[in-house]
């Protein structure tokens, strides 16, 4: 949220001047000690809530600053401190108020404040209008030393943020009634005694007996608050902010103050933290204002966030050089905050800024490519089954895995059948490689080309079954299903001249109707076309003339017609989907499966 657009501060203790010119979502505020970081949240500490800091009003006297004590000594002028911020003006108010406003609020030595709004306010309807708006600013402020009574306070604002809930009113009614059930013989007592009513009651503000409540924290239960460490605390604090926030009855818009929450915390814990700073910065009713000097919070981003960052330098009294125009100054790289630190004598906080963010880069690499290494050396050692075709992976990777966990076999396309063994190797390659002593399955299809590709790998007449070639290795090609073998003995086709694919082995006329449909309306498209009005390449010159055109013929939607031809290229993707919706079964694959997870993993 940027409800906050522009801020200048004038002459609060350390800030002679100070104007943050863009702010945004998240705002991390730099600088060396005693620069003046923490004065930047004290003036909205002062604006919103009239408080310097929690439970400590303006000193005036205290609290003006120096140097504008002697400019005004030496010109004879007023004393007074201002801080004018401009808004942009959410939706639900833009009607009345306009886009945009700015508000400057003036303390005099007097005490007395003085407020001016721009564009002046016409009329009581804009006045009050106003008002309401500042009633919708929640700013909290939590400073750098987070005591117990910063959690006190936040855990009695959890209270009083759940306390208009049925469940808590009921809650709290039954705990004052168990009080008093436990408490009525002194209560008769002291009646009778005082010859009145005397009863032991709850407190007036129920609020504050919840601020001594505490956080089990652990397995161990310990408690939080007495006996954690300070890091672990801090990083409750934004959570219960938030917590409260989100349960309060009437949503409002969320300033964050937050000085130093990376004090106490390690590294790796303070960049978690800034990660979710951001991230809170990033929701539409929060904005958040950070002092640091961490690196992580410098370095914080989220997408979803706008991020600003701003330099303080120290404006001093001195002798006679004149004061800088603005202790503020933001910072849009890290080069420039090096040559504004190395000015401040703070030139290690950008160079560790720079080196933690190459560092994480690193690491983030390093992690990658060992993630990438680790699951190389996994599929070297990993049984693989190797087949023709990419579609060919999804018809048995479900048949495997209700055989074996799905990790322990490998399966990997060839992107067709090789002619040759250079082929093979090359095929094997191109899909991964394989270990000498890692075991592999090749399935062909039952096809020329399979055919060729198992006689290169195996010397075996028999190319449906399965042989070993190698330790470790084997080969075969798809079996026929009974129905296919009757179609080579009705056109008289040898088993060495056989065109058969992984889809026949689907049940061939669930299969044949399935791929009828699939070409409706696609007959004119060319490739379709050529394939239906002739039968496999394969079967030129293997089958006589006559025995062609009863293919050629084959009534469409058949067994007959679908092993002629086989599925067309262009939606064998489309098969393959609607098989496994339809349910079509394909009693071979699970025997092939089998097959293959018994010689992949013998034990």
């Amino acid at each position: 949220m940027q409800l906050i657009q522009r801020i200048e501060i004038n002459y609060l203790r350390s800030l002679y001047t100070a104007n943050f010119n863009r702010v945004g979502d998240l705002n991390v505020v730099f600088g060396r000690n005693d620069s003046g970081k923490s004065n930047f949240l004290r003036a909205l500490n002062l604006f919103f809530n009239d408080e310097i800091e929690p439970e400590q009003e303006l000193d005036f006297n205290l609290d003006i600053s120096d140097a504008r004590k002697v400019a005004a000594r030496q010109a004879k002028g007023r004393q007074f401190i201002w801080i004018k911020i401009t808004f942009n003006v959410p939706e639900n108010y833009s009607a009345v108020l306009g886009d945009e406003i700015t508000v400057k609020r003036q303390w005099n030595r007097d005490g007395e404040m003085n407020e001016t709004v721009f564009p002046h306010l016409q009329t009581t309807g804009q006045r009050g209008r106003l008002t309401r708006f500042f009633n919708d600013i929640d700013f909290t402020y939590i400073p750098a030393i987070k005591d117990l009574e910063v959690f006190a306070d936040l855990i009695e604002r959890m209270y009083e943020a759940a306390a208009e809930s049925v469940a808590i009113q009921g809650a709290t009614q039954r705990f004052v009634d168990a009080i008093g059930t436990r408490t009525r013989p002194l209560s008769e007592q002291l009646t009778e005694m005082f010859e009145g009513p005397a009863r032991l009651s709850a407190p007036a503000d129920m609020a504050s007996l919840f601020r001594n409540l505490d956080f089990a924290h652990g397995e161990d239960s310990h408690s939080l608050l007495r006996q954690k460490g300070d890091g672990i605390k801090a990083r409750h604090i934004p959570e219960m902010l938030r917590f409260i926030n989100d349960i309060e009855a009437r949503p409002k818009l969320y300033l964050w103050g937050f000085e130093e929450p990376e004090n106490s915390l390690d590294l790796k814990s303070a960049e978690i933290e800034a990660d979710r700073f951001a991230k809170f910065s990033s929701r539409d009713d929060t904005q958040v204002f950070i002092t640091s000097h961490s690196p992580a919070f410098y370095l914080a981003e989220n997408e979803n966030a706008e991020v600003q960052r701003y330099f303080i330098s120290k404006q001093l009294v001195n002798d006679g050089t004149p004061i800088p125009s603005n202790a503020s100054s933001e910072i849009s790289s890290i080069e420039q905050a090096e040559s504004r630190m190395e000015n401040a004598g703070l030139l290690q906080l950008p160079f560790l800024i720079r080196r933690s963010k190459q560092f994480q880069d690193q690491i983030a690499k390093f992690k990658d490519q060992a993630e990438g290494l680790q699951e190389f050396v996994a599929s070297l050692e990993r049984p693989t089954l190797l087949v023709e075709g990419v579609h060919d992976i999804s018809m048995f990777e479900d048949a495997i895995t209700a055989l074996v966990d799905g990790n322990d076999i490998e399966i990997r396309d060839l992107g067709g059948a090789p002619e040759n063994v250079d082929g093979i190797i090359a095929a094997v390659m191109q899909c991964g490689g394989l270990h000498p002593s890692q075991r592999a399955y090749f399935l062909f299809d039952n096809d020329k080309p399979g055919r060729t590709a198992f006689s290169r790998l195996v010397n075996h007449p028999h190319p449906s079954q399965q042989r070993e070639f190698g330790e470790g290795k084997f080969a075969r090609c798809l079996p026929m299903t009974d129905e296919f073998t009757l179609f080579l003995d009705r056109y008289g086709i040898k088993r060495n001249q056989a065109f058969f694919t992984a889809e026949f082995l689907y049940d061939a006329e669930e299969a044949a109707e399935l791929c009828s449909e699939l070409i409706a309306g696609r007959e004119t498209e060319p490739d379709i076309e050529d394939w239906l009005h002739n039968v496999n390449g394969q079967y030129f010159g293997a089958i006589g003339q006559r025995p062609y055109q009863r293919l050629v013929s084959a009534e469409r939607a058949t067994p007959d017609w679908l092993f002629a031809r086989g599925i067309p290229s262009s939606i064998k993707q489309t098969f393959s989907e609607q098989v496994t919706v339809r349910g079509i079964e394909a009693p071979l694959v699970d025997d092939i499966a089998q097959a293959i997870a018994a010689a992949l993993i013998p034990n």
